[in-house]
């Protein structure tokens, strides 16, 4: 695999210190229900032992509302936001859930240790030295190859705990490839990191989407808000509520087909 970007030059700023404050961008090539590929971009940012991962536009939004501006809309099948803190030192990992028209906040904190198997297998990705690993997460097998150039245990989405950054992983259905895109320095020092949220549980999640794909505007209507969507400059503007629930509810049955496929909701 040939990286978008030549890494090279960017290999002098990741050492001891620096490697522990970085951006990374992740492609991501997955296969909804419908198994059409489609891809989306992903940034991790760590800083000193933490991370977020999630999408670039959700990343801008928080940048945005990180400096009291107004965020940017969310995606109306929320299971593609794959949006993930974890603190590596506390032994913490959430899985951030948005509610996409009441932006209500909830996280889930019940993660299994990873138990990975590192193999004698490597390979040469980009400049990269890789060696292979593979794991059981979501009632998915997973293979990734990671580098030990970057002495980073990290990766995408929940995926860290190995000897060194995770270049790829794929599950073996090929629903999910993540494959590592460019490596920056954060010259922010910062993750953008909002606070706030209910925790809740699997059930309680399954719950949520499974009352939101029933009703989604009634979500919006308990809270005494207004049905609004992004204008795609930073503001928001009215919408057909029998438009968009018809709209949501046929989008979140044609891509359901979740990275957790331990809960999957069976919407109806």
């Amino acid at each position: 695999m040939k990286l978008k970007y030549n890494l090279i030059a960017l290999l002098f700023s990741i050492g001891s210190v620096s490697a522990q404050k970085l951006s990374l961008s992740y492609e991501l090539k997955y296969r909804p229900f419908d198994k059409e590929t489609r891809t989306q971009d992903y940034i991790l940012d760590v800083v000193d032992g933490k991370s977020i991962f999630r999408t670039e536009m959700r990343r801008r939004s928080d940048s945005l509302l990180s400096i009291g501006k107004f965020g940017m809309g969310y995606n109306a099948n929320s299971q593609y936001e794959l949006y993930l803190t974890k603190d590596i030192k506390a032994s913490k990992i959430n899985k951030v859930y948005v509610s996409p028209l009441s932006r209500d906040r909830f996280f889930i904190s019940d993660f299994k240790y990873l138990e990975w198997k590192i193999s004698t297998e490597t390979s040469k990705i980009g400049e990269y030295n890789c060696q292979k690993a593979e794991v059981q997460y979501g009632d998915r097998h997973w293979t990734a190859w990671f580098t030990k150039d970057i002495p980073v245990s990290e990766g995408p989405y929940l995926f860290y705990g190995l000897p060194g950054l995770i270049i790829e992983i794929k599950d073996e259905m090929n629903d999910f490839d993540f494959k590592l895109a460019r490596v920056r320095k954060n010259k922010n020092n910062s993750l953008f990191e909002l606070e706030g949220g209910k925790e809740i549980s699997w059930q309680q999640y399954n719950n949520l989407l499974l009352d939101y794909f029933n009703s989604p505007m009634s979500m919006v209507a308990l809270g005494g808000k207004k049905v609004m969507t992004d204008d795609g400059v930073g503001g928001y503007k009215p919408v057909n509520e029998r438009e968009l629930t018809k709209k949501i509810q046929d989008n979140m049955i044609k891509n359901n087909n979740p990275i957790e496929l331990d809960h999957k909701v069976n919407y109806k």
